[in-house]
């Protein structure tokens, strides 16, 4: 059962036109102002207090815009003569309305001009969920405006390295000096990662088949359509292209009195020790569950491999053997 909330009647004096046009928009959006108005008004007193539910999704809201701003901030600019006032009777919870008195006196005003404030400011800028909602529409907005940014720079930078190294093959330390003419990258791996193939396609240039890093135009060789994996640059290998390197290395290994086997180590000696054996391990697992032949032996960390079984299967092993067997 939800919790029984005490409700008490605000009881304060506020401007009579702030009243009278905080009613009329509670009437415009609702239909009518009666039990809207004192719902609505709660709601806003709760989003100023920092507050429940409303108030929470405020600072997921700012953390997105990355901003500062508190909610005793959004109210503050507005005062008036007050020349007319009436009493605000609706029925919110006693917590708040306590809370509020407090809040009032700290700040070294009336809670009658305290609540003035908060229905003015709903009125002429919206209730807290219609701010909320501009205030990430801009958001994403802005998040979509990075985006475009982004990859504008990204093709800018892309270009300058490409225009660098174009004419010729390039070595990865080549790479490396033309990303240092590049603004907003450093030289390292991530720039490796991040723009080394996207360099690739804008040049139309390959890795050679015998030098992991040597880089040449596509049109010199006349390569296969499957490529043996073994020979990529790790920095171009995905996910797929390790577990076909693995495959095709296990494959190969030598047969040995008690069968053909692939040890994680000697994987990891495929990458040249730039992969760990905890990224290794996966990999063999999926191997075996997805390709006929192959096996996984966890007791002794190693696949082992049945050639019959595996020209067997040619449709789940049609990549080994075509580049193995060609």
């Amino acid at each position: 059962m939800s919790e029984k909330i005490d409700r008490m009647r605000l009881n304060l004096r506020v401007d009579e036109d702030v009243k009278q046009a905080f009613n009329s928009e509670v009437k415009f959006k609702f239909g009518k102002c009666r039990p809207y108005a004192g719902v609505e008004l709660e709601r806003e007193l709760r989003y100023f207090l920092d507050q429940g539910e409303i108030a929470e999704l405020r600072k997921v809201v700012c953390e997105l815009a990355d901003s500062s701003e508190n909610s005793t901030n959004e109210k503050n600019s507005y005062s008036t003569n007050r020349d007319k006032t009436t009493v605000v009777s609706y029925r919110i919870a006693e917590d708040i309305r306590n809370r509020l008195v407090t809040v009032a006196e700290d700040d070294f005003r009336s809670p009658g001009e305290l609540v003035e404030a908060i229905m003015y400011g709903y009125t002429t800028e919206g209730s807290a969920i219609e701010r909320l909602t501009q205030k990430l529409k801009k958001v994403a907005a802005k998040s979509h405006t990075d985006e475009r940014d982004s990859i504008s720079a990204k093709e800018r930078r892309t270009k300058t390295i490409a225009q660098e190294l174009e004419g010729g093959e390039f070595k990865l330390d080549d790479f490396d000096e033309a990303v240092k003419l590049a603004r907003g990258i450093g030289v390292g791996d991530h720039a490796r990662e991040e723009y080394l193939p996207r360099v690739l396609e804008e040049l139309d240039y390959t890795w050679h088949p015998q030098n992991p890093e040597l880089f040449i135009e596509g049109e010199i060789f006349d390569f296969p359509d499957v490529r043996d994996p073994t020979n990529k640059p790790l920095i171009l290998m995905d996910e797929e292209d390790k577990r076909l390197a693995i495959k095709v290395a296990a494959y190969r290994n030598k047969t040995k009195s008690f069968g053909t086997t692939f040890s994680i180590d000697e994987a990891v000696d495929l990458f040249r020790g730039k992969v760990r054996r905890s990224t290794v391990r996966p990999l063999m697992r999926d191997i075996a569950d997805t390709s006929p032949g192959y096996k996984y032996n966890q007791k002794r960390n190693m696949l082992n491999i049945d050639k019959k079984l595996v020209k067997r299967h040619p449709n789940e092993n049609q990549e080994v053997l075509i580049i193995v067997h060609r």
